[in-house]
């Protein structure tokens, strides 16, 4: 469900935004926790991108397994500041294969080793919402 519908439909929600593992290891227990929240029933869930970008991978699995088996409407946190356009296609091509239809698009903090930035694709959010309205969906 798109959020712009959820807030034409109700005008109180509830959301939670959760955090993803830093490390692999670290997945199994941090699925577990969201699955506990969304046994509260929220209108939605908001997962991060990690602090600096370091642990997105998890972003959209966590994203998908609350919508796929809790029901839950997920937004999941992009940030492009110092990510290569091809990184943000990928991810934006695994949240549509996985059904995840709400991104919540920011330019993030600027990771530690951070390439020079004069090699980002991109600089400021607006820029990513950009590349998002392109890929379309």
């Amino acid at each position: 469900m798109k959020l712009s519908n959820l807030w034409n439909e109700k005008s109180v929600t509830l959301s939670f935004e959760v955090f993803p593992p830093k490390t692999d290891t670290a997945f199994a227990s941090v699925r577990e926790a969201t699955e506990k929240i969304a046994a509260l029933s929220p209108s939605f869930m908001s997962v991060t991108y990690g602090a600096g970008g370091g642990t997105n991978d998890f972003t959209v699995p966590i994203a998908a397994n609350l919508q796929d088996h809790f029901g839950i409407p997920t937004v999941a946190h992009m940030t492009c500041v110092s990510s290569t356009k091809e990184r943000v296609r990928s991810q934006l091509d695994a949240m549509r294969n996985a059904g995840v239809n709400n991104v919540l698009a920011m330019r993030g903090d600027i990771p530690k080793l951070a390439p020079p930035r004069d090699q980002w694709a991109y600089h400021y959010g607006c820029e990513l919402v950009s590349e998002i309205k392109e890929y379309g969906g």
